[in-house]
């Protein structure tokens, strides 16, 4: 009996590692095309959009991410609830109603520009002219596209400093609820260590009422053989608590590295969306097309602003950088550059000298990102304050 607990905890733990693994790192280029990248595929799209589609034709889409949350809940709390203390039943009823408070709050809120908000849209951000360009109309909306928007085809609208649609929130992630999404990261991330730390505290009572003797606890002088098998014994036992044991323990990593992951994009100043952006333009670099001068040299008399495309924004940083990409070659003196990207027109002259105001960009770090305030800045922006 004690073997067969044992393989079926280790079989138990070993699957929920490796859909751990899948879930954070079948994405990478190197899995695409192998059953690892299949696998998160199924898992992040395919699973989620069928059970999404369901769930709007039933229950107009939200029961999704509640029912998700509350399974192991009403697996765990029913049978912990009379073996918890005192300062447990205040605190297990907070850690289980934040996160749904947020969740709910992330899925109600939308970010979507329309046409009677699209002005306030335009002059939250300035454009950058290397990833957002002025003038750009969305041919879906038809509206103007403000920086750091995206139009997402699965809410059909354009959202507003765009980061990313949550298949599991059926709602876009962006400028207005982002503070709720990363609420709901950072208490879901507590929740699950409180609940694998409540779990780990039950089993352990279980295992010292047993196998302990007196204040001695239950494990001491004990190998690890047969400490692995009477924690599998406790986990098969009490299979309620055992199996949210695991689940919490094997689902933490998970949730700290959506967590720290999204910490790294507020303390980069960017969005999921932009991350993408800037990865096309490293690799541009990293090919040797990209230019940089500086803005006054090139622009003697400063261009005029049409203040109903970009109208002036309170942001408070600024760039005095060009940037133009190539074929490779240096610009020539006399080229013109596009002003809807930053692609450049070279002289027609094919022998004039190479414009000394520009200078090839060796990497990325040379370039200037204006939405980048520093973290404690970044963090304000993210969280709309």
């Amino acid at each position: 009996m004690g073997f067969l607990s044992l393989r079926t905890a280790a079989l138990g733990v070993l699957t929920i590692s490796f859909v751990v693994f899948v879930a954070l790192f079948g994405r990478l280029p190197i899995f695409r095309k192998t059953p690892i990248g299949f696998l998160h595929r199924l898992l992040w799209i395919y699973i989620p959009h069928g059970i999404s589609r369901l769930d709007m034709l039933l229950l107009g889409g939200r029961l999704v991410p509640c029912s998700l949350q509350s399974i192991s809940q009403l697996m765990f709390v029913p049978r912990a609830w009379p073996r918890l203390g005192a300062i447990h039943r205040v605190f297990v009823p907070i850690a289980i109603a934040v996160p749904y408070a947020l969740l709910y709050a992330s899925i109600t809120t939308k970010c979507f520009i329309t046409p009677e908000n699209v002005k306030t849209e335009l002059a939250h951000y300035p454009y950058d002219r290397i990833l957002f360009h002025p003038g750009n109309e969305c041919s879906t909306c038809r509206t103007l596209k403000p920086a750091r928007s995206k139009h997402c085809s699965i809410c059909n609208a354009c959202v507003s400093r765009h980061d990313h649609h949550c298949i599991w929130l059926t709602n876009c992630v962006g400028r207005e609820n982002y503070r709720y999404f990363l609420g709901l990261l950072v208490t879901l991330s507590a929740m699950l260590i409180y609940g694998m730390c409540l779990g780990y505290k039950l089993l352990e009572e279980n295992l010292q009422k047993v196998f302990g003797r007196g204040d001695v606890r239950w494990s001491k002088s004990v190998s690890w053989t047969t400490f692995i098998n009477y924690w599998a014994g406790a986990v098969a036992d009490d299979i309620r608590i055992g199996a949210i044991f695991l689940l919490a323990a094997m689902t933490v990593p998970l949730a700290l590295g959506f967590l720290a992951y999204h910490v790294y994009l507020i303390w980069a100043g960017m969005t999921t969306n932009e991350t993408a952006k800037w990865d096309e333009w490293k690799e541009d670099i990293a090919d040797g097309l990209i230019y940089k001068a500086k803005r006054s040299e090139i622009y003697r008399t400063p261009r005029p602003r049409d203040e109903s495309i970009e109208p002036t924004s309170q942001w408070p940083a600024t760039t005095d950088q060009v940037l133009i990409m190539t074929d490779g070659a240096p610009p020539r003196i006399g080229f013109s550059i596009s002003t809807q990207s930053n692609t450049i027109l070279q002289a027609e002259d094919e022998h004039a000298p190479a414009d000394p105001r520009f200078h090839r960009v060796e990497t990325l770090q040379a370039i200037e990102n204006i939405y980048d305030l520093g973290f404690w800045g970044n963090l304000r922006d993210a969280v709309n304050l």
